[in-house]
């Protein structure tokens, strides 16, 4: 069963949101995905933000009782796809942990892949509604196509003996 994990700064806006769109695509499809979300500077325990999660609602996406969590080195482990949501994050998670290389990606650099330029997504934190809103009208765009591309791997990857 694929595992995707999806990093941010503090686990309460981007990969949060970036989750919870995931989940909903991936029930969608049909398909028995783990997805968690972590933050490398993360207070655990903190809940999602409250403009994020109203942009999920507006998307009918279940919001689940989020409660923010750090980067563990068995979220890593258990990963089988990790995506940073800026450049830096990926950097800082690649520096602290060197067996993430390999699986590690900006979530826009693993969808985009033959685009080039700037690969973040802009951190809502502070943001107005409608910030908000922009980046999960955003994250939803990804994650659409995202799910698409990694159905399309594992459906080409030859089936796995039990």
């Amino acid at each position: 069963m694929m595992q995707l994990l999806f990093i941010c700064t503090g686990n309460t806006c981007r990969s949060p949101m970036a989750a919870a769109l995931a989940r909903h695509h991936v029930a969608q499809a049909g398909r028995p995905w783990q997805v968690e979300s972590a933050g490398l500077y993360a207070i655990p325990g903190l809940p999602m933000a409250a403009y994020a999660t109203d942009a999920l609602i507006r998307r009918h996406v279940v919001v689940q009782n989020h409660q923010s969590q750090a980067v563990t080195p068995k979220l890593i482990e258990s990963a089988d796809y990790i995506f940073t949501m800026t450049q830096s994050h990926k950097s800082e998670l690649l520096q602290a942990y060197k067996n993430a290389a390999g699986k590690t990606y900006t979530l826009r650099e693993f969808v985009d892949e033959d685009e080039t330029g700037d690969f973040d997504i802009r951190d809502p934190f502070g943001g107005t509604a409608e910030v908000y809103e922009a980046c999960a009208a955003d994250l939803d765009a990804l994650m659409q196509r995202l799910i698409a591309k990694l159905q399309d791997r594992e459906d080409d990857e030859p089936a796995k003996l039990e």
